[in-house]
Parts: C-alpha cells; structure tokens; sequence
C-alpha cells in the first residue's frame, strides 16, 4: 500500500458535515453561475418566480444553499480521486529565498482604506465579501490565537493532513513559511521535496494585528486537486492542529518531529472521524 494512500471504508459523510460549520469562508459559485447550474433543472421553470424572489430577498443564504447542494455532492464519493504525480514541480528556488520571502501586505489584495472607520464586524464582513466571487477560503483570526498557532508552526514547521477522498484517504503536507501555509499532496512532495506544485496556499496578514486585534487569512486552491470543501477541511484541520487546543493533536504533532518512528498515519485519519470543531470556537 503507497503511503499516500490509505483505502478505508470509514469515508463517511459526516466529515464534510461537520466541515461545514466552518469558521472561515468559501466561495466557489458566483450567483450567476449558480442561476445557470439551476436552469438546468426540468423543474426550474415551475418554481422560476419563488427562485427569483428568495435570491433577491436572501441572496448569501441562496447561494450557500446552492453551494451546499452541489458541493457536498462533489465533495464525496464520486468527487476528487487520488492525486497523481505532477509532470513537473516549481522552479526551484533557494531555500534562503523560500524562507526568508518578504510578508505579504495587506493592501496587495484590497483597499485598505475601506477598512478605515469601520468597526471589527464590518472588517470581518468586507473581508469575506471581498471573496465571495472567487475560489479561496478566508476568515479573520483573533491576535491571541493567532499568535498561540503561529508559535505553534514555528516549532512545527511541517505536519500531514488526512484529506478524505472518492475511494479512501489522501495525505497532504503542509509547510510553513512566515506567515504563509503551504500544501501539496504528499505524492508530489515525494517526487519534487519542496519544490513540489501547491494544491493550497494560506497567507495570513498581519496588518491589522496590532491595531485592531485581527489577523486577515487568505487562501487560493488549485480547482483540479481540490474544491472548496476539500480546501476547507484542510484548512479547519490546520486550525485545530495548531491552535493549541487538542491535547491528541499536538501529542501528533509531536511525535512526527520528534519520533517518527511512532507516528502511525492512521492516527490522522481516527482523528478526522472524531472530529470535534468547538476547539474553533475561540472568544474575540
């Protein structure tokens, strides 16, 4: 059996489910799409007018309802199989270059001065609306936490994550540099180390940290390896990993730096089945 793949009937729908109570933001199906997608339907035309009414009346509410439906779809059996070996990695870049790549700012993605004179709850709301049209993942982290998980990275620089699969398991290794995550299959990170193509990038800005308290996440995803409830899961699990607050997770984490000859992968996956998202729940 390759060690990037474990296959197990223990896939189950009740992972992606509880993913779905997620903390941070995703957006793959911008309404007209989701319009397009519906028309589709033989019984579109029957309930057009009620269609109509509830986008105008609740349009994020539509277009989650939209994208749980289909995604959830896709994001299982029948969804994204097993990576296969990329034909080419990065290009290769000094690991001086990797390490030490300047942080990204804040006003590279947005205009921070429509973050001026607003309250933290309209930051967080611009922040996700910002990205409701685009594949990517984002979500506001607290100073505190943020500082407990960046720690966390800096000590574990490294770690693997269960990503369920159409027929079983994928695992999927995270670096960290800076403020930046970074994942990628592990079958590509076999063949290229860390110039192996990214599947998932996280970049975390740190503007705001001091002023207001909050850290900005962002994510892009490679569509051909994930969706958007594959990058959430990942994404849920670096969260928990590192947040400090699952004694299990960090006894994992330790021991695969620290005894590798101890870690069993199939931990990970007895873990996600297990999976408990109040640790994400964290106090503003």
């Amino acid at each position: 059996m390759n060690i990037f793949r474990y296959h197990s009937c223990l896939v189950s729908k009740r992972v992606f489910a509880k993913m779905s109570e997620r903390p941070v933001s995703t957006s793959s199906y911008a309404m007209v799409k989701a319009i397009e997608e519906l028309e589709k339907n033989p019984y579109f035309g029957k309930y057009a007018g009620k269609i109509a009414k509830f986008q105008k009346q609740n349009p994020e509410e539509f277009l989650n309802n939209f994208e749980k439906g289909k995604e959830v779809q896709e994001s299982q059996p029948g969804g994204h199989g097993f990576s296969e070996v990329a034909k080419q990695g990065k290009e290769p870049l000094s690991k001086a270059a990797y390490t030490f790549a300047p942080q990204k700012k804040l006003e590279s993605i947005m205009k921070t001065e429509l973050l001026k004179d607003k309250s933290n709850e309209e930051i967080e709301y611009i922040w996700k609306e910002h990205f409701r049209q685009k594949d990517a993942v984002c979500g506001i982290i607290p100073a505190s936490a943020y500082d407990k998980f960046h720690e966390t990275t800096l000590k574990y620089p490294m770690f693997l994550f269960a990503l369920p699969r159409d027929k079983g398991y994928e695992f999927i290794v995270a670096q960290f540099a800076g403020h930046e995550a970074h994942f990628t299959p592990l079958v590509n990170y076999q063949a290229y180390k860390e110039n192996a193509p990214e599947c998932l990038t996280l970049v975390h800005y740190v503007d705001l940290k001091d002023e207001r308290g909050l850290v900005m996440m962002h994510g892009e995803y490679n569509k051909d390896v994930l969706n958007s409830y594959e990058a959430q899961c990942l994404v849920n699990q670096l969260q928990i990993y590192y947040g400090g607050m699952d004694k299990a997770k960090t006894e994992l984490l330790f021991r695969f730096h620290n005894s590798p000859s101890e870690f069993k992968h199939v931990d990970l996956i007895n873990q996600l089945e297990t999976l408990d998202l109040s640790s994400l729940s964290v106090k503003k």
